[in-house]
């Protein structure tokens, strides 16, 4: 535990200090939220709060989850430390959880920043029919991101294409997830695809604290989030272990 509070304090340290993850923290949000409050002012206060308030917040999250998880890594290969960090006596595992932590506070700071600029800057009233549901849905939503980030970096450690990789699943989570708009508008097919992502679970829960529904349907939503959340845990460890057996064949951590 010790290891992992440690990667998770130097981790938040060596991001802030970057000028692009300074952007995506602070300035992102902003920007989010201006262009999906814009977007959602004159629509219903349900939809406002949905998209607007709560879906700027989760596409800052995802996407300082998304760049943090595989810009770390690209840059550990860069300078020479990823071998390092994979044989190191903690375990290369605690090492990236620490790491995800920390950029996941990161991604929380920036969640509410996104927040915070629509309501200041647009006004309008915000409607939450269950805030209980609403704060048990936040805090399965992060943890979920965490499981998320674990499979990203895991597949991440043994791609040569990791920024093409980090750019390209960026808008297709953020559709398909239903983060900016419904995925009812979306063809059948992608709607049973986005039944195996956490974040469109979440936006199904954020939507039951706005307008309320009954015990059994925030029941299954809240459910059907932490089986998802546990399957992406046991899938990051499984991962990880490949990683560990095909390293050790191939000593390829530091090939581009």
């Amino acid at each position: 535990m010790r290891a992992v509070i440690t990667s998770a304090i130097v981790q938040m340290k060596q991001s802030i200090a970057r000028p692009m993850f300074r952007f995506c923290v602070f300035l992102g949000p902003i920007f989010a939220g201006f262009l999906l409050g814009m977007i959602y002012k004159n629509k219903s206060i349900s939809d406002f709060t949905l998209y607007a308030f709560l879906g700027s917040g989760m596409t800052t999250f995802w996407s300082s989850i998304c760049f943090s998880s595989a810009s770390d890594i690209d840059r550990e290969k860069w300078v020479g430390t990823l071998p390092i960090l994979f044989t190191a006596p903690i375990g290369f595992k605690t090492i990236v959880l620490g790491k995800i932590l920390g950029n996941t506070i990161w991604g929380v700071v920036s969640f509410f920043i996104s927040m915070f600029v629509v309501e200041v800057v647009f006004a309008l009233p915000i409607k939450f029919l269950n805030i209980p549901c609403l704060i048990l849905i936040i805090l399965l939503t992060i943890l979920s991101m965490v499981a998320l980030a674990l499979i990203l970096a895991g597949l991440f450690t043994i791609s040569r294409k990791i920024r093409i990789l980090m750019n390209f699943i960026e808008y297709p989570m953020t559709i398909l997830s239903g983060m900016v708009f419904p995925i009812s508008i979306l063809p059948q097919l992608l709607q049973w695809l986005s039944m195996i992502l956490s974040p469109s679970w979440a936006m199904k829960g954020f939507e039951l604290a706005i307008n309320g529904g009954t015990s059994s349907e925030m029941i299954h939503i809240a459910l059907g989030l932490s089986i998802i959340t546990v399957i992406y845990f046991i899938l990051s460890y499984y991962i990880f272990e490949h990683i560990d057996a095909l390293c050790r064949i191939n000593a390829s951590l530091e090939v581009f």
